[in-house]
């Protein structure tokens, strides 16, 4: 599966959502399933469908699905180009 849509479906599986411009457009706490437990719960779910391991930074970074298509493109996960 093409790493887009497996890093939409983590977002989709973890944050009940199924509308794909809804996940695309997406930021942390504009929704009620990402708040802080939310985020953890999508940090662990990346780094387990990935096989990453997000740095401190990283994890508080990310408050949008582009930041974490770019936080896996830092760790060298291929094809995550959101176009």
């Amino acid at each position: 599966m093409h790493t887009l849509k497996r890093l939409m479906n983590v977002f989709s599986t973890v944050l009940e959502i199924d509308d794909e411009t809804t996940i695309k457009n997406l930021e942390y706490n504009t929704i009620p399933k990402w708040d802080s437990v939310g985020h953890m719960q999508l940090i662990a779910a990346i780094e387990t469908e990935f096989d990453i391991l997000m740095e401190t930074e990283q994890i508080i970074d990310m408050n949008c699905f582009d930041m974490a298509c770019s936080i896996l493109g830092d760790h060298g996960i291929d094809n995550i180009t959101r176009k």
